[in-house]
């Protein structure tokens, strides 16, 4: 098979820089006719198959068809879009069934002739990335695996900063004088949810309190941790209830707050409850959700820069690329509800 030519095989020919022959082959108004013209015939001659805005390049974004969380990602699409089209990309959604997953079948339009690169979000079946990697396509990761690395493989993870924020959240309730705290989620279904609790046990040991796993949650993924019916059951089911849930992501925290309605705990007063990811509905709930904010859209633009740079170094080294996150106080923690009842009285 005929080497790729890349955008910077273009640059090296002629003497210029990537970033150049870029904005010629996406027609920028800054690059002088008299360039242009240069770049787009060394284009040709050289076959690059991206030269014409008639033959823009495929980006595949391959996902599970059976996915929760697409809403949570719709700003991060939007971010790809955007860096994308202006590249001279498409990017292409497709759906991976249950049943392609255990079966270990990629989509049959998968390969190097029509496909230029891959994004993989929310796939976390350790045999289903080593078959995504196996076909040879340059690939960036939204979250990962945990505990896992292919060293075979060249390819790239852009996550969200997951620990030291689930610390502080946590080093939060501790100040307040909380002793029993409980997680809920599953340890290991992504790599996010891992760091998470990485951090939420950390900020735990390190006051001298130490975890106790009996006022936690974290049976695998298998179970629907979304469903309010069992998470009422799980809770009912525990000897003691803690005096405060770290949950790995918004929904789960949503849905613990609805359980604990459905058993009468009032929710800052008795128990308080935090999530992650800052979804539109974490502002919502009743009360409003303590989460962690993150950043969608400037995730989405941030892939592609990855991916770009992995198309044209295919062999470079890895990189895992984690971008800021931060608190956000809200009604289900009493140090937000209690500001905000001041902040009430004090107006009337």
């Amino acid at each position: 098979m005929a080497e790729r030519v890349t955008i910077q095989n273009i640059a090296d020919a002629l003497g210029l820089s990537r970033n150049t022959v870029s904005k010629a082959l996406n027609n920028h108004p800054q690059i002088p006719d008299a360039t242009r013209e240069k770049i787009l015939q060394k284009a040709a001659e050289l076959k690059y198959k991206n030269f014409s805005s008639m033959n823009m390049g495929n980006i595949a974004l391959l996902t599970r068809g059976d996915i929760n969380a697409i809403s949570f990602y719709a700003e991060t699409i939007k971010g790809m879009e955007t860096g994308l089209s202006t590249q001279g990309f498409n990017l292409i959604l497709m759906l991976v069934k249950p049943d392609d997953i255990r079966s270990n079948v990629l989509p049959s339009n998968i390969n190097p002739f029509n496909i230029d690169g891959i994004v993989c979000m929310e796939i976390f079946h350790e045999p289903y990335v080593e078959t995504i990697l196996g076909a040879g396509i340059p690939t960036v990761f939204i979250d990962f695996l945990p505990r896992t690395v292919f060293g075979s493989h060249k390819y790239d993870i852009v996550m969200v900063e997951n620990e030291y924020s689930a610390y502080t959240l946590t080093k939060t309730l501790l100040e307040e004088g909380h002793e029993n705290i409980g997680f809920i989620g599953d340890l290991y279904h992504c790599r996010s949810f891992y760091e998470r609790w990485l951090g939420f046990e950390r900020a735990m040991r390190e006051s001298g309190q130490g975890h106790d796993p009996a006022f936690s949650l974290t049976p695998d993924d298998t179970q629907p941790y979304l469903s309010v019916e069992w998470m009422t059951e799980r809770l009912e089911a525990l000897d003691k209830l803690p005096t405060a849930f770290v949950c790995a992501n918004d929904d789960i925290g949503i849905c613990a707050i609805r359980a604990l309605k459905e058993l009468k705990v009032q929710v800052p007063r008795q128990i308080e409850v935090t999530g992650f990811d800052d979804i539109p509905n974490a502002k919502i709930i009743d009360p409003p959700l303590t989460t962690v904010h993150t950043y969608p859209y400037e995730l989405g633009t941030r892939v592609v820069e990855t991916l770009l740079n992995r198309i044209e170094q295919p062999d470079r080294h890895k990189e895992i690329i984690y971008l800021e996150s931060s608190v956000v106080l809200r009604g289900s923690t009493r140090q937000a509800a209690e500001s905000a009842s001041g902040l009430s009285a004090r107006q009337s």
